[in-house]
């Protein structure tokens, strides 16, 4: 069934971590209006900065979501109370034919979020990337991988690429390869520009 995911990302302050009571009160709101199902975590690369992952699944969609802010209170300013100063809190959403929940199983979850060219060929790079993620996913320190493309009105292609690893270690090991280093390089074409990190997820059914 169609999963629509929703990538949040926020620099938190120094020495507030992912548990954080004030995060963990923005779960539970998040799961009170319909998200139940959440994955969130810290960027290996820059450890202040949160991933919060939240999945509308089963037949639920973003129209049926509503923050319970009688109970909750407000979103806007709970967030500000732990970012940091100047952070911007951003959120993007892609949909997924199904979401193989292994990939932020895995000790650790590459994910890629890639800003393709206005001018991109979307099948051709469909094509190239699926080639790749063939052969990515057969080595056995992989846990799977997936990915999808936004397309809104008037701005570039945006994909978001999950694909879990054993470590860090593992996945630098991996691209070290020529024939990997070559298969990647055939995607260079199609991008814009890309951020690429790693994180730890807590997952979690509310």
């Amino acid at each position: 069934m169609t999963t629509i995911v929703e990538v949040a990302v926020v620099d938190l302050k120094e020495g507030i971590d992912k548990e954080n009571a004030v995060l963990e009160k923005l779960r539970e709101g998040a799961a009170k209006g319909g998200l139940k199902r959440q994955s969130y975590g810290l960027s290996v690369e820059h450890p202040q900065r949160l991933y919060w992952t939240l999945y509308f699944e089963n037949g639920f969609e973003q129209k049926d979501f509503k923050w319970p802010e009688a109970e909750y209170g407000n979103f806007v300013d709970d967030i500000k109370s732990v970012s940091a100063p100047d952070s911007t809190y951003t959120r993007r959403y892609f949909t997924f034919p199904s979401f193989p929940h292994a990939v932020t199983a895995a000790p650790v979850t590459e994910v890629a979020i890639i800003t393709l060219k206005a001018d991109a060929d979307l099948a051709a790079f469909k094509a190239v990337q699926e080639g790749a993620l063939g052969k990515l996913t057969q080595a056995p320190t992989v846990h799977g991988a997936t990915y999808s493309i936004t397309t809104d009105a008037g701005a570039n292609p945006v994909v978001l690429l999950l694909v879990g690893w054993d470590s860090v270690e593992a996945h630098q090991s991996l691209v070290a390869i020529p024939e990997n280093k070559a298969a990647l390089g055939s995607l260079y074409g199609f991008i814009e520009k890309a951020d690429i990190l790693h994180v730890s997820y807590s997952n979690k059914t509310y």
